[in-house]
C-alpha cells in the first residue's frame, strides 16, 4: 500500500512540475513582451506604478527565473535524448512493485492527472514546443537576466550582441 501512495505522490508532483514548467513560459513571455517588446505604461491606481514595473519585478525573481531556465533546459535534454523523466521511472517501478495491473478505479484524482501528463501523442508535438520553450526561456534569460545574476551573464550577453552584429556586417 505504502508503495501505490507514493506512486501517486510522484504523480501530483508531476504534475505540478509541468505546471511550473508552463506557468513559468507563460510568465516570461508576459514579462518579456509587455516590458522590453510592448512596453505598457498604464498607471495602476492604488499604487501610482504602471503595469511594465509589476513586469520588471518578476524579471528581478532571479530564484523562479533560474530554476525555470534549469528546469526546461533539463526536461529538453532529456526530451531529446528520448529519456524519460526521472520521476516517470520512479513511478513506474514504485507501482510494479505494489502490483502491475493497478487501475485507477479507487483514485479518481489521480486518474486524471495521470491522462493529462501522460498523453497518447506523437513524440514531436512534445519535443518541439519543450525545445522551443526551452531555446526562448534561455535568449530571454541572457538578454534579460534577474539583478542577483546579472553580472555573470553580462560576458555572454555581450558574446550574443557581438555575434549578431558580426552576422550582420557580413
Amino acid at each position: 500500500m505504502v508503495y501505490k501512495i507514493f506512486a501517486d505522490i510522484i504523480v501530483v508532483m508531476h504534475f505540478a512540475w509541468i505546471l511550473f514548467m508552463l506557468l513559468g513560459f507563460i510568465l516570461t513571455s508576459c514579462g518579456f513582451f509587455s516590458t522590453y517588446v510592448f512596453p505598457l505604461t498604464l498607471k495602476l491606481q492604488r499604487t501610482g506604478r504602471t503595469s511594465a514595473d509589476r513586469w520588471k519585478r518578476f524579471f528581478d525573481k532571479w530564484l523562479f527565473r533560474t530554476l525555470h531556465l534549469f528546469g526546461i533546459a533539463y526536461v529538453s535534454f532529456l526530451a531529446i535524448l528520448g529519456k524519460y523523466c526521472p520521476l516517470t521511472i520512479w513511478e513506474n517501478s514504485l507501482r510494479a512493485k505494489y502490483d502491475p495491473t493497478l487501475t485507477y478505479s479507487g483514485s479518481c484524482i489521480v486518474h486524471y492527472i495521470e491522462k493529462l501528463i501522460y498523453l497518447d501523442v506523437n513524440l514531436l508535438v512534445i519535443l518541439i514546443p519543450t525545445i522551443f520553450i526551452a531555446i526562448f526561456t534561455l535568449v530571454v534569460f541572457i538578454i534579460k537576466p534577474p539583478t542577483k545574476v546579472r553580472k555573470p551573464f553580462a560576458l555572454l550577453r555581450n558574446l550574443v550582441f557581438h555575434f549578431v552584429q558580426n552576422k550582420k556586417n557580413i
